[in-house]
C-alpha cells in the first residue's frame, strides 16, 4: 500500500540520516491514511506528509520501548583492528611497567653536555596510531638548546606491518623536528618484506625517507647505494669533537659490511657510534647463533631474510658483527640497537683489537602498553669528555625512570675529548629527588 511503502521510505530516512536505532514493534502498521490498498488518483503536498504527525505521536506515545543509542563508532579508517602486540606474543607480566619512576630529573645534563636521543621501535606508534612518536618529537624539538641534543637515532622497527598508512604516520609525526633537525634511520625486521613478516628485503621505506631527504641538515657523508639511506654515515661536530654515526640495515650483508669497513677507515679522526637493530640480547651478550642458536629469540639469522637464495649475502647477527666489522676500528666506541622483547635492556662492555672500549647497549619498550608509552633514551655525553650517562625518559607521561637497568652510566677508552679545563666543565650537583609514595605509572587511552 502507497501509505505504508512512504511511512517506511520517511522512516527508514529518518532512521539513516540521525543514526538513531529504534527497537519497537512494526509501529508503522498504525499508519494508514487510506483505507484501501488501491491508490487514489492524486496526492497533494498535505496528504503526502500526512504520515508525519502520527509518526511523532507514536514517538511520545511508545517512548520507553524506543532507543535512541547512537550507533556504535566505526572503526577509524586505515587502523588494522587488533594493532599492537600480536596475541601470541604476551609473556603473563606484559604489558610491562618500568620501575622507580619520578617526574623530577635527577641529575639534569652538566653544562657543555652533548645529548644524543635514541628512538627505539616505534613500530605499534606507527600501526596504532599512537602520539607518543609525536610526542617524544615535540620533547626534542624542544629540549634541543637545553640539553644540547645533537641528533635522535631511529633504531629500526619504524613501521609493523611496512604499510603506506603507517609510514606516512611515521613521517607526519617527525614534523615538530623540523627541516633543521638530525634524525637518523634505518631498518627493522617489520620494515621489511610484505606485511612486515621479513619474508624479503623489499621495503617502502626508501619511498618515504631517502637521500635527498637526509641531506638536508648537512650531516650525511657517505651511503651504500645510491638514493638509500638503510645503510649511511653521518658526520655531526659537536664542538668538542666529530662524531660519526654509522646507521646499517636489519642483519647487515656482507657487501654492507665491506662497505661499512671501508667508511670506518676513511674517517679515523671521528668517534663513531654503530646503530643497527638487532645487535645485543636482553642477557648482555651479543646474538650469536653460531654457538647459542635458538636460546636466544629472534635471532636475525632465523629470519627468512636470511635463508634460501637470500643465505648467499651474507648476513650478520650481532657476534658475527662484531667480528667482521666493529672490533677492528678503533674509532668505534658504541653500538646501540633495539629488537629484543622480555625486558628490553642489555648492557655490555668490550675491548677492540686496538684497545678501545666499545660498550653495547640495547633498549626496547614496545612490552609496554601502547607500545611503549613514549620512553626514550637520552644518552648525555659529560663535559669531561668520557663519562657518559644513559637516561630514559617519556614525553608522553613526564616521568623518568632509575631502575638500573635504564639509568646508568659509563666511562669511554680513550676518552672522546680533552676538556679545555676543569675549570671550564663543573660537574654536576645531584638535585634533590622527590619520590611518590608510590611507583607513578600512566596508562593513556589513544585507541
Amino acid at each position: 500500500m502507497p501509505s505504508r511503502r512512504f511511512s517506511s521510505n520517511i522512516w527508514a530516512r529518518v532512521r539513516e540520516t540521525t543514526g538513531l536505532s529504534f527497537h519497537t514493534p512494526p509501529w508503522h502498521k498504525l499508519v494508514m491514511p487510506w483505507p484501501s490498498a488501491q491508490a487514489p488518483p492524486s496526492r497533494t503536498m498535505w496528504e503526502a506528509f500526512r504520515p508525519l504527525p502520527l509518526i511523532l505521536l507514536a514517538l511520545v506515545l511508545l517512548g520507553p520501548s524506543v532507543s535512541f543509542a547512537r550507533r556504535p563508532a566505526l572503526p577509524t579508517p586505515g587502523i588494522p583492528p587488533g594493532c599492537g602486540i600480536p596475541a601470541d606474543l604476551p609473556q603473563p607480566d606484559w604489558p610491562r611497567t618500568l620501575g622507580e619512576t619520578s617526574t623530577v630529573e635527577r641529575l639534569p645534563p652538566a653544562l657543555g653536555s652533548i645529548t644524543i636521543a635514541l628512538l627505539p621501535d616505534t613500530q605499534y606508534y606507527s600501526s596504532c596510531r599512537y602520539p607518543h612518536l609525536k610526542n617524544q618529537t615535540d620533547f626534542l624539538f624542544h629540549e634541543r638548546g637545553a640539553r644540547n641534543i645533537q641528533a635522535a637515532i631511529a633504531l629500526g622497527d619504524l613501521t609493523d606491518h611496512n604499510l603506506p598508512a603507517e609510514w606516512t604516520f611515521f613521517k607526519a609525526s617527525l614534523a615538530p623536528l623540523g627541516s633543521g633537525f638530525p634524525i637518523f634511520l634505518t631498518t627493522g625486521n617489520h620494515d621489511l618484506g610484505p606485511h612486515g613478516t621479513a619474508n624479503d628485503r623489499s621495503s617502502r621505506f626508501p619511498q618515504y625517507f631517502n637521500q635527498a631527504w637526509a641531506k638536508k641538515t648537512g650531516e650525511l657523508k657517505e651511503v651504500l647505494t645510491p638514493g638509500a639511506i638503510d645503510n649511511a654515515f653521518y658526520s655531526v661536530n659537536t664542538g668538542h669533537f666529530k662524531l660519526g654515526v654509522l646507521m646499517l640495515e636489519w642483519s647487515p650483508r656482507q657487501r654492507t659490511v665491506d662497505w661499512a669497513n671501508g667508511v670506518l677507515a676513511k674517517y679515523p679522526d671521528h668517534r663513531v657510534m654503530v646503530a643497527t637493530h638487532a645487535y645485543l640480547y636482553n642477557d648482555g651478550t651479543r646474538y650469536d647463533y653460531a654457538t647459542k642458536s635458538a636460546s636466544q629469540k629472534w635471532n636475525p639469522l632465523e629470519y627468512n631474510t636470511a635463508k634460501g637464495k637470500l643465505k648467499a649475502d651474507g648476513n650478520h647477527d650481532g657476534e658475527l658483527l662484531w667480528n667482521a666489522l666493529i672490533r677492528k676500528h678503533a674509532n668505534v666506541f658504541l653500538v646501540v640497537s633495539g629488537h629484543v622483547l622480555a625486558n628490553g635492556t642489555g648492557f655490555l662492555e668490550s675491548r677492540g683489537d686496538a684497545g678501545n672500549s666499545v660498550h653495547q647497549a640495547l633498549a626496547n619498550f614496545q612490552m609496554l602498553d601502547e607500545g611503549g608509552l613514549g620512553y626514550l633514551r637520552l644518552l648525555e655525553i659529560s663535559p669531561d669528555g668520557k663519562t657518559l650517562h644513559m637516561k630514559t625518559y617519556s614525553p608522553s607521561l613526564k616521568l623518568y625512570s632509575y631502575a638500573n637497568d635504564q639509568d646508568f652510566s659509563f666511562v669511554v677508552e680513550p676518552p672522546l675529548f680533552q676538556p679545555a679545563s676543569a675549570a671550564s666543565a663543573p660537574a654536576a650537583q645531584p638535585v634533590t629527588r622527590v619520590r611518590p609514595q608510590t611507583p607513578v605509572h600512566t596508562n593513556l587511552n589513544h585507541r
